[in-house]
């Protein structure tokens, strides 16, 4: 089993370069970084425990996207790899990728490397669904077609995440809004009126009495402090159960019971498993291997587990079909299993898949599409509440106030 190894080094002319690369020990990665020409000042083995830092580590999407364009593109002209990738490192958008693709280059041509065993030097650039896909398009003498059909995925991916992200971030702005014009009309105006029916000896209501003395607790600079450090205690104790793998199931489960957008969450994920297993059988990756690569694509613990539950299956013969193995883990719906046994029957599971992907993601674009208006709705009622009791509590005493005047 190979490991993962994070390395600073500096090229022949005395750049600066660093990186990750995969090898079966600390020898062999040492070895590779000879072949590459780098001077090595640190080699450190890496763990696969979950951080923000891995997380954001990868090159981002589009640089990606750009690198399998653009090679499909010059390899369906009949550009020699070593022109292709001057093309390429010279068009790089970021340092980190044009040292990629260099390391790239060198392991092929000096190392008599495969390109898919360059790209498995470089985790923190190409996934292991990348790679893998690569190696069968080598395997199988078609890899410009298996490069367009990574920049299809990951175009259709980026697409789903960006509808995502858009459809979430309004609502979220909405709230924040609300939260801060509800705190200071709890902080700064009921304070006010307190101040002004006391100075001309209005009582105050029960309810008057006791927003005045919460908010005179809530500004308290003690409590601010420890409010804060209660804060950053819960986000630190958070963060460390998520490394742990009842932590991880356990956010994971309750993600997905949120009303309307869990279901938007579960359907995402199901319709880019289907589309990486597609992508990956159609281009001659066999079933345990692709059901292998799609475990981490999938993002979420508890579909990662069911993948890997159903590889387990058919590699040990338990289950004679991906139909059967999938309906095992018991995470996926009558329709998606409906999908994978008439492709089955009819011997074009790939196909299914992709019908499965698309209807899911039509569905998720519907879901998302009522999601900001369903939580800017309840934000709005929520802001007229918190108005109509302060309404409430100032009306009161203001009634009394102009009574005694008159």
């Amino acid at each position: 089993m190979s490991l993962t190894f994070a390395y600073e080094a500096r090229t022949p002319s005395g750049e600066p370069v660093a990186g990750t690369m995969r090898a079966l020990d600390r020898s062999a990665a040492l070895a590779t970084l000879r072949e590459r020409m780098l001077i090595p000042s640190k080699l450190e083995p890496t763990t696969n425990t979950f951080s923000l830092a891995r997380l954001f580590a990868r090159a981002k999407p589009n640089e990606r996207l750009a690198f399998f364009r653009a090679y499909a593109a010059l390899e369906h002209a009949g550009v020699d790899f070593s022109t292709s990738f001057a093309l390429l490192i010279d068009q790089a958008r970021t340092p980190r990728m044009r040292d990629a693709l260099a390391s790239i280059r060198s392991d092929v041509e000096r190392g008599g490397d495969k390109l898919w065993s360059a790209m498995s030097h470089r985790p923190d650039e190409f996934s292991d669904l990348e790679v893998a896909m690569v190696a069968a398009g080598e395997e199988a003498g078609n890899r410009e077609d298996v490069f367009d059909r990574l920049a299809g995925f990951l175009e259709r991916d980026e697409r789903l995440r960006k509808k995502l992200s858009a459809a979430l971030f309004y609502p979220a702005l909405v709230l924040v809004a609300a939260l801060i014009i509800s705190a200071y009309l709890f902080i700064v105006v009921i304070p006010q009126f307190g101040r002004l029916f006391a100075s001309f000896g209005v009582e105050l209501t029960p309810l008057m009495s006791f927003l005045l003395g919460l908010t005179s607790v809530l500004v308290n600079p003690l409590v601010i402090l420890i409010g804060f450090a209660t804060l950053a205690i819960g986000v630190s104790s958070f963060a460390r159960a998520l490394q742990t793998r009842e932590g991880s199931f356990a956010f994971d489960a309750l993600r997905m019971r949120i009303p309307l957008l869990g279901e938007a969450i579960r359907k995402t994920i199901v319709a880019r498993l289907c589309r990486v297993l597609a992508t990956l059988l159609q281009s001659g990756v066999n079933q345990v291997r692709a059901l292998e690569v799609a475990i981490p694509v999938a993002e979420s613990p508890i579909y990662s587990l069911a993948i890997e539950t159903a590889r387990d299956r058919i590699a040990g013969g338990i289950s004679s079909s991906l139909e059967e193995a999938l309906d095992a883990t018991g995470r996926f719906s009558p329709l998606v299993l409906g999908f994978v046994r008439v492709g089955g029957s009819a011997g074009n599971i790939p196909s299914m898949l992709v019908k499965v992907a698309e209807y899911y993601e039509e569905d998720v674009e519907s879901l998302l599409s009522a999601v900001p208006t369903i939580i800017q709705t309840a934000v709005t009622l929520g802001l007229g509440g918190v108005v109509a009791v302060i309404v409430y509590v100032v009306y009161v005493p203001l009634s009394s106030l102009s009574s005694s005047i008159h």
